[in-house]
């Protein structure tokens, strides 16, 4: 079984907390345990604070231990789309983590910040294990933020190891900034094509740009994978760039990942 499994939630897909509730419910192992099952990534700009907290916070309720949550600016051109395009996205971005983290937290909240207000708002069931919230961020600020107010950092496909390292140390950067010594957990989307061209057809033409690990087995692509993660990724979330999207993930987990977990 896979440790963790990432929904996305981009416009105009479908909606993150209900692909989370159904991934949640289908891989509970029945003891309470199952997979971490991570909020990849809820946009800012049309996610009520307030609401998205109340959200996580009943899941995490429901699924102790399994929910990972995340937030980021969103794509301003999807945002700009549905009318929610805002003029500062980092300082909405600032404003919907801290709120969110104080309510999952059990704080009672009043702010009136430029974009987000809560006048003297607190969950009544806030849950007894918060999930931990990351930013979903690329820039040098957004990252620097990140480290300054989140509990971790996602990074989009296209990231190599030298710039997972550059990440890395932006974000040690904001965290140092603001005294922090627990410890930030940095996940990172990666594009990868591992097989052969007849049984997986080719790469689609609208694969995302960047750095991917690409090859014609696992023993060539597993090292790149591993190379993330000497960069200083905790986590490796694989995007399979195959057509046949079911059969890339099913030999990743028979044949890829074994060999990335245990060289």
């Amino acid at each position: 079984m896979l440790d963790e499994l990432w929904i996305v939630e981009d416009l105009p897909y479908a909606g993150g907390i209900s692909q989370l509730t159904a991934v949640l419910a289908a891989t509970d192992d029945g003891n309470g345990g199952g997979p971490v099952v991570g909020h990849g990534i809820a946009p800012a700009p049309f996610r009520n604070p307030a609401a998205l907290a109340m959200e996580w916070a009943t899941l995490a309720e429901m699924y102790p231990g399994r929910l990972a949550a995340g937030i980021g600016h969103g794509v301003q051109s999807w945002m700009a789309q549905i009318g929610e395009r805002v003029d500062s996205p980092l300082t909405l971005l600032d404003e919907t983590l801290s709120v969110v983290q104080r309510l999952l937290g059990g704080e009672r909240v009043d702010v009136d910040g430029r974009y987000v207000r809560c006048a003297d708002v607190e969950l009544v069931f806030p849950p007894a294990q918060p999930p931990s919230v990351s930013a979903g961020v690329m820039g040098p600020k957004s990252l620097h933020l990140s480290g300054a107010l989140a509990s971790g950092t996602v990074l989009p496909e296209g990231r190599s190891p030298d710039d997972v390292v550059e990440c890395r140390r932006l974000i040690d950067e904001g965290r140092a900034s603001a005294n922090r010594t627990d410890a930030h957990r940095l996940t990172v989307f990666t594009g990868y094509y591992c097989g052969d061209l007849a049984e997986l057809g080719p790469p689609p033409p609208d694969a995302p740009p960047g750095w991917a690990a690409v090859g014609p087995s696992p023993e060539v692509v597993a090292p790149m994978l591993r190379e993330l993660a000497d960069a200083g990724a905790d986590t490796i979330v694989l995007v399979p760039f195959a057509r046949d999207f079911t059969k890339a993930l099913e030999h990743a987990v028979a044949d890829l990942i074994p060999l990335v977990e245990d060289p």
